[in-house]
């Protein structure tokens, strides 16, 4: 069974109770005392879980190899100092999702780099695809469309997190919505672009591959010096809305301090039906490059902590 089958199955940590718990925490006990708290609880997962704590440690190896990387890191071969380090910023930024959600985006400041593209389409009234990845906090871009007012519709696979996600949602919002993916399904298809022709933005991740995924499903590009699999669905929808696609993320620059990245992928054009698939492979090339880039510049921002390359069944 490869990596990229088995990132649903990493246990799910946290309770309703537990969840709410945190919200009343932080809604009132100030932020230093509670930055202790998520400190200790990413050490906690990363002692317990040791296929995710070897995840981080072979991750954080490949990006030391290559010369940005490993000045990033500050060591050519991280050891359990990084990747202790590697959970605590996971940790942060599940904080400050969790700090937003409880009612106080105001505490957070935001820095841009490119996402002013964003902007200018939501002024011309202009739809897009934003591709993310677990690369900081695609949240953030949510909250980031709340405070300016942009419409966001998230797509996703709720198989993991189901308790955390459902939390979320009984919190409100009126400029995300959740969309839930059901594959195969031509419904979804026509409800997003309806979205696009509406001038929303549609945001998906696109470095998981779904669980119980066939081969026709997936494409392999070289990602930090390994081949690795990414859903081709992502992809395939690109071609098939015609709209302008861009890589979307959000990393933590300090505390509660985020900066929003933009990065165009592909412009609006119509791909005609025997092109699709060449299209889709071209268009993976540059957003695997571009996440590479941005693991080489932000390092222990990435959040992919399973068998990402399948090395244990290499």
């Amino acid at each position: 069974m490869s990596g990229a089958a088995r990132w649903e199955q990493i246990e799910e940590v946290g309770s309703p109770w537990s969840l709410e718990a945190m919200r009343w925490i932080l809604r009132h006990v100030p932020r230093r005392p509670t930055l202790g708290i998520a400190a200790l609880a990413g050490a906690f997962f990363a002692l317990r879980g040791r296929t995710a704590r070897c995840a981080s440690r072979r991750y954080l190896e490949r990006v030391a190899a290559t010369p940005e990387g490993g000045a990033a890191l500050g060591t050519p071969r991280p050891g359990l100092g990084r990747v202790l380090r590697h959970f605590h910023e996971f940790s942060l930024v599940l904080y400050d999702r969790m700090v937003v959600w409880s009612g106080a985006l105001e505490q957070m400041g935001f820095a841009h780099d490119g996402s002013g593209g964003l902007f200018e389409l939501a002024r011309k009234g202009e739809g897009a695809l934003l591709l993310g990845a677990h690369l900081g906090s695609l949240d953030m871009m949510g909250f980031l469309a709340r405070r300016h007012d942009l419409k966001i519709n998230v797509v996703a696979y709720e198989l993991n997190a189901e308790r955390i996600n459902a939390f979320l949602r009984s919190l409100g919002g009126e400029n995300v919505r959740v969309i839930q993916l059901a594959p195969g399904s031509t419904q979804t298809a026509f409800s997003l672009r309806a979205c696009i022709e509406r001038g929303e933005f549609v945001a998906m991740m696109a470095d998981r591959v779904a669980p119980g995924a066939g081969p026709e499903e997936t494409l392999a590009a070289p990602f930090l010096g390994r081949e690795a699999r990414f859903p081709v669905g992502p992809f395939r929808l690109a071609s098939l809305l015609g709209c302008p696609v861009n890589l979307a993320f959000c990393v933590r620059s300090g505390d509660a301090r985020y900066t929003t990245v933009m990065r165009p992928l592909a412009p609006a054009s119509r791909v005609p039906r025997t092109e699709r698939d060449a299209w889709a492979r071209a268009l993976l090339a540059r957003y695997v490059a571009e996440i590479e880039a941005a693991c080489r510049r932000h390092p222990y921002q990435w959040f992919n902590f399973f068998d990402f390359w399948a090395e244990e069944a290499g």
